[in-house]
């Protein structure tokens, strides 16, 4: 089955060069199916060539697309509950910058690799201003309780 090339849509003065040169109309209908394969064959070649997880991923990235707006929903509402909250009030550690994941010492949350509470991200700069206070020894704490002791 051939097929034929519909001309009815183009201009009177290009239907009439299309009449005048048969041959150019004719081989234009051979090559266009010939075109069209070899399209269809590269994008075939290329969606097969891809590994499988990258043709999932692109068929999660359109469910994404699609449902985006009620997964954010649920996924904030959890994020909620959880007492984890995104943006610039999210909490992270000032030192190595890693967020938090869920660490606690006194009710607060804490960064147990750099031994340091988390802070809002906005606050970061400001806490790195902040004075450090130092802490005596063991064994000069226990000097300066003799001593205050001792006095009383």
């Amino acid at each position: 089955m051939k097929s034929r090339i519909d001309v009815s849509n183009l201009s009177q003065e290009k239907r009439a060069f299309l009449k005048a040169n048969p041959a150019l109309l004719k081989s234009l209908e051979q090559e266009i199916p010939k075109q069209v394969s070899g399209v269809q064959k590269r994008e075939e070649k290329l969606r097969k060539g891809k590994a499988k997880w990258q043709r999932d991923l692109e068929y999660a990235e359109k469910l994404r697309r699609e449902y985006d707006p009620l997964l954010r929903d649920i996924q904030d509402k959890m994020l909620r509950k959880l007492d984890i909250v995104k943006g610039d009030n999210s909490l992270v550690c000032a030192e190595c910058g890693e967020g938090d994941k869920g660490n606690k010492m006194n009710g607060k949350p804490w960064c147990f690799k750099c031994n340091v509470p988390l802070v809002t991200k906005g606050n970061v700069a400001k806490w790195m201003k902040l004075p450090k206070m130092k802490v005596l020894r063991s064994s000069l704490k226990d000097d300066v309780g003799r001593l205050v002791e001792g006095d009383e």
